[in-house]
């Protein structure tokens, strides 16, 4: 999931115009600040409100008036004093970045984008910041990226770069008269986010205009029949597409979630191997070319080689293999396409002796194929003996779900996504969740934290990024995937997280406490979630937090169907069965039910779709099943975490709901909107 951004407020002594020709009111003004700035907010209020007794029209502290109501949850006054300090004055950037910053946190979207408009007519970056998050809350993304494209314009930074992925991420069309592409291929490839939040995006784009998009459209006005090479594309388009930079960072940092592209690209593999096989002089192929193929070649191993393949490419792939084996075992020249050729159909760990693959030298495209395909694996295979085993895994059904990630570890992905300046677990959830009274918070800086089912580690990094002085414990079952995450760990230095294999049911046994839980996606393959649910809080501090993600029984009704679709055909869960079952899916017509399931990002790769369609065990829930849980077990719920603008649309259907934590009108709401969950319930909760 991307990183999920609030609005900071403006600091209290944002600049104002002057104080006025009187010492006495200089002075007391001053000493104000200082008390504000000292978080000494009853003494700072006194001190404005003597300034107002002096003079009644004095803005600034009318304004930081209305700042001190807003920090002390006052935001009706705040709104009042601010607006009058606004009558007074309104040149002042800071009085309608502060007046926006409340209007959004009371939920009057509106009212916040015509506050923070004022503000960001001054070009102040954290104004148009502001702006573009307010008007992805009232639904607006096209005009929220020209937002946030100027902010990035007038100063870069983490928050910027991650508000971007997040307007992109929520387009469903590609707006016009905003060139995107720059900024797109760098938070792809640094990246600004997940990469695979901008992959449907990027995927839209790249079929909208030129050559590749030309080629897209050909491939796919004759698929299933395969075009030969010569019918895909000239030597001109092909050069051009070799050339796209979007294409090839979109194939190196991400899986691809288009059937139309995948398709292009099942394409282009034939293509690559045709030409490989043909004997083609590694010298004839240019720069671009082989940097397109390599990065085809990754995509095939990111996606774990689900694209359709047909018997005569398997043959073909499987003869160019065993050249490469011989060269290898010979010390003979190897051409570069072989190895990039090859490497989109067998992971090139699979080949015999494939560590002489690292003593070779290679162009820079091929040495970063080798280096993931081969040095990674290597590594993490020396990390097995390095993980812990906390608790011992007897559960029949723990001992499947362990053996499904063994064979596919979830999810393979390839950069970290940052998540913005480190913050404590008050402050995070204060900016999530404004309106919910948060007392009382023990650990506001070096939380203990639990990480319940990390998987590969995408997870566990952005958490112990993300939060102060964390210490983080990740646990799961499969040892193949902890070991691709602590090698991620490893990777990005950093050292504050413990990895150990374990299982849920088992972890009482363990005698540690924490902090806060994150459990996401991980209690619905249990055989008992409610008991694992349990399990995890009996290991909760008092006052600590929980953030959940459990399936919702309205959003899969897509998903149930193309399992009885499954076995009624009777596909397996190995690779072939799952390209078998793919290849049969989108052979139907828009138009079908089975056909959205197409839309899910996780059907583009072979362990994601294998963890959406084919898992061992899946459990689904409905707000009342999740409401009454609470109930029992005196938990109070938080939120949900969702984007601006659904939050948006439930206050508007239902406005006397201020916290916005009612489950019965959030069913009413989720039964009326089905797929506004189809990620998962994702919510914090606390405990008593």
């Amino acid at each position: 999931m991307a990183a999920k951004l609030g609005v900071q407020a403006a600091p209290p002594v944002a600049p104002g115009a002057t104080v006025g020709p009187s010492v006495r009111i200089a002075e007391l003004f001053a000493t104000a600040q200082r008390h504000h700035q000292a978080g000494q907010l009853a003494e700072a209020e006194a001190y404005y409100r003597k300034i107002l007794a002096i003079d009644q029209n004095h803005f600034d502290s009318l304004h930081l008036l209305g700042v001190i109501a807003h920090q002390v949850g006052r935001s009706d006054l705040a709104v009042d004093l601010i607006g009058k300090a606004i009558a007074l004055n309104d040149q002042i950037p800071a009085f309608h970045n502060n007046m926006g910053l409340i209007s959004h946190t009371l939920g009057r979207g509106e009212a916040a984008v015509v506050g923070y408009k004022p503000a960001a007519a001054h070009s102040k970056a954290v104004a148009h910041s502001n702006l573009s998050i307010a008007l992805m809350a009232v639904g607006d993304p096209a005009q929220a990226l020209k937002a946030i494209q100027r902010s990035i314009q007038i100063e870069e930074t983490e928050n910027t770069k991650l508000l971007f992925v997040q307007c992109v991420g929520s387009l469903n069309f590609i707006p016009a008269g905003i060139d995107l592409r720059d900024n797109l291929i760098r938070s792809l490839s640094e990246p600004w986010g997940r990469p695979i939040d901008l992959a449907r995006f990027a995927a839209n784009l790249l079929k909208l205009d030129g050559a590749t998009g030309v080629c897209i459209r050909r491939v796919n006005s004759a698929w299933p029949r395969r075009l030969p090479p010569q019918e895909i594309f000239n030597p001109a388009e092909l050069a051009e597409i070799c050339g796209d930079r979007l294409l090839r960072c979109l194939l190196e940092a991400t899986t691809v979630s288009d059937v139309e592209l995948e398709r292009f690209l099942t394409a282009a593999r034939q293509t690559m191997l045709e030409t490989a096989s043909a004997g083609v002089d590694s010298q004839q192929v240019g720069e671009d070319m082989l940097r397109f193929f390599c990065a085809l070649a990754q995509q095939c191993f990111i996606n774990e080689y689900i694209f359709a393949c047909t018997d005569h490419e398997s043959e073909q792939a499987g003869r160019l293999r065993a050249l490469l084996v011989d060269a290898l075992a010979s010390g003979a020249p190897i051409p570069t396409l072989w190895l990039a050729a090859v490497a989109a159909f067998f992971p090139l760990a699979s080949l015999p002796a494939a560590n002489l693959l690292v003593e070779r030298s290679w162009p820079a495209p091929v040495a970063q194929l080798v280096a993931c395909h081969v040095r990674e694996g290597q590594e993490e295979q020396q990390l097995q003996a390095s993980v812990p085993r906390l608790t011992t895994i007897t559960d029949g059904v723990s001992l499947a779900v362990k053996q499904q990630y063994e064979e596919n570890p979830y999810p393979r992905w390839m950069k970290a996504s940052p998540v913005g300046k480190s913050t404590t677990i008050e402050a995070y959830l204060r900016q999530q969740f404004p309106l919910v009274d948060l007392h009382n918070v023990a650990k506001t800086n070096g939380a203990e934290i639990l990480i319940a089912g990390c998987g590969t580690g995408r997870h566990s990094i952005e958490t112990a990024r993300r939060f102060t002085g964390a210490r983080v414990l990740a646990i799961d079952l499969s040892l193949t995937s902890l070991c691709y995450a602590k090698r991620k760990t490893r990777d990005l230095g950093l050292s504050n997280i413990e990895y150990a294999q374990a299982d849920i049911l088992q972890l009482q046994s363990i005698g540690r406490a924490f902090d806060v839980i994150e459990v996401s996606g991980v209690l619905v393959c249990l055989a008992d979630p409610m008991g694992g649910w349990r399990v995890l809080l009996s290991l909760l501090r008092p006052g600590g937090f929980m953030r959940l993600g459990l399936y919702s029984k309205l959003a899969r009704q897509d998903l149930v169907a193309a399992r009885t679709f499954i076995a009624r055909r009777g596909y397996g869960p190995s690779a072939a069965e799952i390209r078998r079952f793919r290849e049969d899916l989108t052979s139907f017509g828009d138009d079908t039910p089975l056909a959205k399931v197409t839309e899910w990002g996780d059907f583009f790769s072979t362990s994601t779709c294998r963890d959406l369609l084919f898992h061992v065990q899946e459990h689904q829930f409905t707000l009342p099943e999740i409401g009454a849980f609470l109930c029992q077990n005196r938990l109070e719920f938080l939120g949900f975490d969702l984007p601006g603008g659904m939050l948006q649309n439930f206050r508007r259907r239902f406005p006397n709901d201020r916290t916005m934590t009612n489950l019965a009108l959030w069913h009413t709401f989720e039964t009326e909107n089905p797929s506004i969950f189809a990620d998962m319930y994702q919510f914090w909760i606390r405990k008593a």
